[in-house]
């Protein structure tokens, strides 16, 4: 496969329908679906608590941030079908950092490969397991089979820097001969001090340190970095300073509040999975294009995904 070179015209409209994410609409309805499908078992798996850190997204649905994740997960299944179509290598998608599991669903269905999802925390891969019990989950990635293609979506932000290039090198070593790798993650080198001040997000990466971890990590693979524009994407400098204020103010209230983020958490719960939802954006609304010189830095859109190719 050729792949798009890293220099590639932002305003090339060609290369952004190459990458345009499809039937948004349908996978928002799927991953709300999925997520229903994880309240029903909520109450009677480990006890209905789970991680509140963003692994289980349904506890803190609202229709913008289904959006977001479900473009990142579409955009990921574009990248996996140029870099490793399904004639050219078989195998599963193996889901790593998955939570819940609650988008992992629009990765086997639009590929057509068979799902495995891990996640470290126990309580995500019970509800996991109960919600979608034709899925493989693990506990740990060297249990699962080596995928045609692995992901892991919005999760090295969550890493330390010094363990990010690892990080990537054990995802590396899951990957099938000629498969690809997609990783994903805001851009938050437009907020204050470069990040959102969202506790969880120890290691925010920008676009060129995304290319260089992925690049390490992987010991050379090609990498391709994109940048995604668009509903949900887009910041402003005034949203940057007003989110990444807000953040940090609740990371002082909830430290010292113990125990007030589940409870918050639980209560939004509650209020946004019955609350009417907003409408969709259009097909189109979104652009997709490899990070190059004149990509317009983080005011073009907020989330960044890499994807690289495993030898054959």
């Amino acid at each position: 496969m050729e792949t798009p070179r890293a220099d590639a015209p932002a305003h090339d409209p060609a290369g952004a329908r190459r990458w345009q994410p499809q039937r948004v609409a349908d996978a928002v309805l799927a991953a709300e679906a999925s997520m229903d499908r994880l309240d029903a078992v909520r109450a009677r798996v480990a006890g209905g608590a789970a991680n509140t850190h963003g692994g289980d997204p349904g506890l803190h649905r609202n229709r913008s941030t289904v959006v977001r994740h479900a473009v990142n997960y579409l955009v990921a299944v574009r990248a996996a079908q140029l870099a490793a179509p399904a004639e050219a290598v078989a195998g599963p998608v193996v889901d790593v950092g998955a939570g819940t599991g609650a988008f992992s669903p629009l990765l086997a269905e639009r590929l057509g490969r068979e799902l495995h999802v891990v996640d470290t925390d126990p309580r995500h891969t019970a509800l996991a397991a109960a919600a979608f019990p034709g899925t493989g989950v693990h506990t740990d990635l060297e249990e699962a089979p080596r995928g045609a293609v692995v992901t892991a979506m919005e999760v090295i932000e969550h890493i330390e820097p010094r363990h990010q290039v690892p990080f990537v090198a054990s995802l590396a070593a899951a990957v099938l001969p000629g498969g690809a790798l997609v990783l994903s993650t805001p851009d938050e080198s437009g907020y204050p001090r470069g990040w959102s001040g969202y506790a969880p997000h120890v290691g925010p990466v920008d676009a060129a340190g995304l290319a260089r971890a992925v690049s390490q990590g992987t010991g050379g693979w090609p990498v391709t970095v994109l940048r995604v524009d668009g509903p949900t994407f887009s910041l402003t400098p005034v949203g940057a300073l007003v989110q990444g204020t807000a953040n940090r103010a609740w990371n002082l209230v909830s430290g010292v509040a113990a125990g007030l983020e589940p409870r918050v958490t639980g209560l939004l719960h509650r209020v946004t999975k019955d609350r009417p939802a907003a409408a969709v954006p259009p097909e189109g609304s979104w652009r997709v294009l490899p990070v190059g010189g004149d990509d317009g830095g983080w005011r073009g859109g907020t989330g960044l995904l890499a994807v690289a190719t495993a030898p054959a």
